[in-house]
């Protein structure tokens, strides 16, 4: 399995997602480290850019070992705005034409941003950091029509004293969700939260038998 993404925190923090959900994946999840840049892409700079992430990642999957296959392949990206058509329109454009050239691709577009998903998960956020509370009026929402998520997560839930939200935090809070075994107690909705697990789901389904 090979997961490409914007930078690292985000590629770690679905690693952790992914091997919670495949166990017997645990240390064969392998990254690209190419910052993506795909939403905004349309025509053949679009089909270039989904190709170069493909060919890396069977050089990556063939560093492994003799003969290794790229089971699954994840390309995460942030939408950088909140959920509606326009988010709905630069998904469908970008994963058809991840399946046009690849049928195991899967493109995890995220609103407004990773920071958004975190947000499903208020009991997870004080075992990173003590202090940090995410306020009632936030909790049970769609998180991807907050349109600052990141924002959302430095002024409004580690305000108080101890240690403000940073973007290398990411990984450890998704692993505070999985430890804490909170993946089946989401609190609010986002759709690209739900498309991700779809993915997962059909991945797992079709992707890794045999």
């Amino acid at each position: 399995m090979v997961i490409a993404g914007e930078d690292s925190n985000d590629r770690e923090s679905l690693k952790t997602l992914l091997e919670e959900k495949h166990p017997a994946l645990r240390g064969s999840i392998v990254q690209i480290r190419d910052t993506v840049r795909l939403h905004k892409a349309t025509g053949e700079n679009l089909a270039k850019r989904v190709r170069s992430i493909i060919n890396k990642a069977k050089g990556v999957a063939e560093k492994q070992g003799p003969g290794t296959r790229v089971a699954c392949l994840y390309v995460h990206e942030d939408f950088d705005a909140v959920d509606g058509p326009a988010y709905v329109e630069a998904h469908r454009r970008v994963e058809q034409e991840i399946h046009h050239q690849t049928d195991n691709g899967h493109y995890v577009l995220a609103v407004a941003e990773m920071e958004a998903w975190m947000l499903l998960f208020p009991e997870a956020l004080p075992t990173v950091v003590k202090t940090w509370k995410l306020p009632t009026k936030y909790v049970g929402r769609d998180t991807g029509r907050f349109a600052d998520p990141k924002g959302l997560l430095m002024r409004e839930v580690s305000k108080a004293k101890g240690r403000r939200y940073t973007e290398s935090d990411a990984p450890a809070v998704f692993r505070a969700v999985v430890d804490g075994r909170h993946l089946g107690a989401v609190q609010g909705s986002n759709s690209s939260w739900t498309r991700f697990w779809h993915d997962v789901e059909l991945c797992g389904r079709e992707h890794l038998r045999g």
